[in-house]
Formats: structure tokens, C-alpha cells, sequence
């Protein structure tokens, strides 16, 4: 059997619900709404962490952003044996990226990137043997490559962005200034369609993963996609935090929090959120539902080259996002709290040994994401991985091993620790060094207002929850101890306990 191809499309802070297949009436994502009706989409996949650098770590190497030493933004991600691309490089597979990468930070990473092409005859950058970095956001996205490309196209640039116009209140919501043709996501696009094409031309298997910075604030797309969809046609988000629903301390703080010199949670900027109106962000959400339809116009044309090249009978397609944004609800911008809205991705899988037009309403973490491929790939697992294949589940519900997913989050600059478990009913989170905490119903409270945290009715579940959570913690250790002795036979990788399996 000819090893699968595998394209890994992902894009940068997009939540579930922009999706027509997670119940999105706007028709921003036709294509991928079609790549859903061809494959699998998973309705509860939880991102192993909120924010960028961990999650991406995370999403590639199928561990805990915690035993990757990956913790938060700004850190440099160490190199490590169990990232795919090495994996898949190491079987033959010829890896490669376009776009956004951002495993260390986002302003060193071409420097990064050019270090690992350095005197080794190719390049090197975490198992990628070949990578066209695009990295920021919105108008300011930037790589040796793209930015040279940009400037010879449009050598004043930089003078017409800072001449862009507002949109509204909330900072970062204008018109992008400069014409499609040269807006980040078409050059992704466009490069990683090259590079299909070529692909088609060699007989070893392939790896793509093609990044995307969008729909990341700031909010900001070009006409015409500007205007397709009216602010009147935007829900309304959530009410903003207040006393009187129990919110996490961190969440207040974030609410309250002005000044930009202070301790802030990472992704979510010191703002003075309490003089955004509800139009205000209808008109954030419906410039971003604009950014959604480019992306998804993208991704349809890269995923037309697939079938023109005959590649997709034996290509497996993998779509998700690193993690959602408030876009508004709390009265918040950006991510790093943990809200459905921020922590449920809209992951999608099709391509050969994939069921078709199947919905997973099962728990499911972007830690299983890398274990799958491996099996669809007919690869072996590295010590130490913590997620599980999803491919026997999809065709047999009783094969599933995960009813619950754990998200971590280690914000060193809020002085911040946060543990917690989803289950298709439930969200836990704790924090460390407060005996606070939060309880939310999900399928009652799916806006996660009301804290049952200090309900005594719910004690037995809050009780039950919390071990749980421990034994996910348990298993989220660094496994990779390359130790020689085989481990006592009949021993596995550890299973976290499910429903029903912690005594009362």
C-alpha cells in the first residue's frame, strides 16, 4: 500500500461555530464545509492550550505543551524526536511548511529558520526540510520571502497601511489597505499550491503544512470581502463579565484591566473593554466572518490543485484552528481564558481510511491529532506520546478512548496556573494556589455563566471531576525517558480514566 500524503491546513485564532458544519448560518466556509461532507468532523475537540506557541507544539507532536517545555507565548519550543515532520522525514516523507509556523517567537523565527538551513545542505527547522515562513498578522504579516515579494509588488506599502481607516471602537478593526492579490493568505495559498503541483511529480510520500495567520486579530480583510457580511446579521456576544456570575478572578482582572504596563493573561490585551458598544463588535464579527470567507476561498482553490493534480485520492486532509477568540462575549478580545468559545477548535479530517459525512460527537483533543496520522500512515508512535489514534473510533463508537480532554495553561506573566478537564456535559478548571475554581454545565449553561463551583448539589461531580483531572496530569508527564529496559510486559500507554471508573 503507497504511504498517504498528509496536508495539515491550519489557521490562526478561528472558533467552532465559524463553520457551516458547527451550525454557522452565514455561508462564510463553503469549502470547508465541503471538506467536512468529505471526511469527518469533530464537534468537541478541545486545543491542548489557548494560545499559539504551546498549542502549534502540541498539535505536532501529539504531547502536553507541559512535558514539551512549551509552556507560553514567547518561549523557544526545544527541538524534540516526537515532532512529525521529523517523524514522517525519518519514513521517507518529504516534509515542508508555508505560512505561519511560530515555535519560537514570531520576530525571531526567520533568523530561527535560517540557522537550520545553515551549512547542512538543506534545511532542518524541526524536522520541515523546506519552509516559506509567514509569519504576524493582518497587515503586518511578514518573511524573508513574502516580504520581498510584497514589496516588489507594492513598493509604498507600508505608507498605505499606516493610512488605513478605523471600523469601529475596538482596536485593530479597519479596512485592509492594500489590494487582495497580495494579502498574506493568497500568497500562502499560492505557494503551497506550487508546491502540490511539484509534489506531484516525485514518487515519495509528502507532508504540507500550510499555516495560515488569519483570521487572528486585528480584524482587517480587503474588498470585497470587507463588506459581504452585514453587522445587523451578527449574533449579539455574551454579556461582559460581572460579580454576579461567579467569573474567574483572572477574567475580571482582564475585564478591568487598562493599562498596558501591568500583568495581563497572555492573548487577551489590557483594554478599556467596558466603552465597546454591541455594535461595536457585530462590526468586529462580521469583518471577521469576512476574513473567514477569503480563507475559506483560499483554501477551496488549494484544495482544487489536490484534485487537478490527482493527488487527493491518497492525500489525508487535516483542518483546525490553534484556538478560538471572545470575539466579544465576556466583553473580551482575544483568547487565553477558558471558554468554549476560546478552547473548542473546528477540527476536520477526510482522505483515504477516513469515514465520510460522519459527525464525532465524542471528547477529542488536538493530541490525538499527530497519533492518528501515524496510524493512517502505518507508522509507529514515539516513546512518550500522550494522545490517542482516533481512527478506530470513527468507524466503531466502542473503540473511542477519550471522554474527556484536558487543557492546560501556564501564564507566567499573570502569574497564572490553570488546569481543565471537558467533558461533553462538564468543564472543571483550577487554578494553582487558589482554592477558587470554576463548574459549568455545558449542555444547560452552554455560555458557561453560571459557576456551579460552590454549589453543594453539585460536590459529588465537582469531586469526581477533580480526580479526574489529577489522573489527566498524571499522564501528562515527559514519557520519553529512553530508557533501554523493556517495561513490564502488558504495560501500555497509560489510558486517563473515564466516566464512571472513579469510585464515590
Amino acid at each position: 500500500m503507497t504511504a498517504p500524503n498528509i496536508l495539515m491546513i491550519l489557521v490562526d485564532e478561528m472558533r467552532a461555530d465559524a463553520l457551516g458544519c458547527f451550525g454557522n448560518k452565514l455561508g462564510a466556509t463553503p469549502s470547508l464545509d465541503r471538506l467536512a461532507e468529505g471526511g469527518v468532523h469533530f464537534s468537541q475537540c478541545m486545543v491542548p492550550q489557548p494560545t499559539c506557541t504551546p498549542c502549534r507544539a502540541s498539535l505536532l507532536t501529539g504531547c502536553y505543551p507541559s512535558a514539551l517545555r512549551s509552556r507560553m507565548v514567547g518561549c523557544r519550543t526545544p527541538d524534540d524526536p516526537r515532532f512529525l515532520p521529523r517523524i514522517l522525514g525519518d519514513a521517507g516523507y518529504r516534509t515542508a511548511s508555508v505560512g505561519k509556523i511560530h515555535l519560537v517567537p514570531q520576530v525571531e523565527e526567520p533568523r530561527a529558520v535560517e540557522a537550520a538551513r545553515a551549512g547542512k545542505g538543506r534545511c532542518d527547522y524541526y524536522g520541515f526540510q523546506h519552509v516559506e515562513l509567514v509569519n504576524g498578522h493582518g497587515d503586518r504579516c511578514f518573511g524573508p520571502e513574502y516580504t520581498a515579494w510584497l514589496r516588489q509588488r507594492v513598493p509604498d506599502f507600508a505608507e498605505r497601511r499606516d493610512k488605513r481607516e478605523a471600523l469601529c471602537s475596538v482596536p485593530g478593526c479597519y479596512r485592509w489597505p492594500l489590494p487582495p492579490e497580495v494579502h498574506s493568505s493568497r500568497y500562502i495559498a499560492d505557494r503551497a499550491s506550487a508546491y502540490l503541483r511539484d509534489a506531484a511529480g516525485h514518487d515519495a510520500p509528502f507532508f504540507l503544512h500550510c499555516s495560515f495567520p488569519d483570521p487572528h486579530h486585528p480584524f482587517t480583510v480587503p474588498e470585497p470581502y470587507d463588506t459581504l457580511f452585514a453587522p445587523e446579521d451578527m449574533e449579539e456576544p455574551s454579556m461582559p463579565i460581572t460579580e454576579s456570575t461567579n467569573p474567574p478572578h483572572a477574567g475580571v482582572e482582564c475585564y478591568r484591566n487598562t493599562d498596558a504596563s501591568g500583568d495581563r493573561i497572555i492573548g487577551t490585551p489590557p483594554c478599556d473593554y467596558e466603552r465597546f458598544t454591541a455594535q461595536d463588535w457585530k462590526i468586529v464579527r462580521a469583518v471577521t466572518a469576512g476574513m473567514n470567507k477569503q480563507l475559506d476561498d483560499c483554501i477551496g482553490g488549494l484544495l482544487a490543485v489536490l484534485d487537478q493534480t490527482g493527488l487527493a485520492g491518497n492525500t489525508i486532509v487535516v483542518f483546525a484552528s490553534d484556538h478560538g477568540d471572545y470575539l466579544g462575549d465576556y466583553g473580551l478580545l482575544g483568547k487565553g481564558l477558558h471558554y468554549d468559545c476560546v478552547l473548542r477548535t473546528p477540527l476536520l479530517m477526510s482522505g483515504p481510511g477516513i469515514p465520510v459525512s460522519h459527525r464525532v460527537d465524542a471528547m477529542a483533543s488536538l493530541v490525538d491529532v499527530v497519533p492518528t496520522l501515524l496510524e493512517c500512515a502505518g507508522l509507529k508512535e514515539p516513546e512518550g506520546m500522550h494522545g490517542h489514534s482516533m481512527l478506530p473510533g470513527m468507524t466503531d463508537e466502542s473503540k473511542w478512548l477519550r471522554d474527556a480532554a484536558m487543557t492546560e495553561n501556564d501564564d507566567d506573566m499573570a502569574g497564572l496556573r490553570m488546569r481543565t478537564l471537558t467533558t461533553r456535559e462538564w468543564k472543571l478548571t483550577t487554578y494553582a494556589g487558589d482554592a477558587f475554581g470554576e463548574l459549568y454545565n455545558r449542555l444547560e449553561d452552554p455560555g458557561e455563566r453560571d459557576n456551579l463551583w460552590n454549589d453543594t448539589s453539585c460536590s459529588d461531580v465537582q469531586q469526581q471531576l477533580t480526580a479526574r483531572l489529577l489522573d489527566h496530569m498524571l499522564c501528562a508527564v515527559d514519557g520519553s525517558n529512553g530508557r533501554v529496559q523493556k517495561p513490564v510486559p502488558g504495560v501500555v500507554k497509560h489510558r486517563p480514566i473515564m466516566l464512571g471508573e472513579v469510585p464515590m
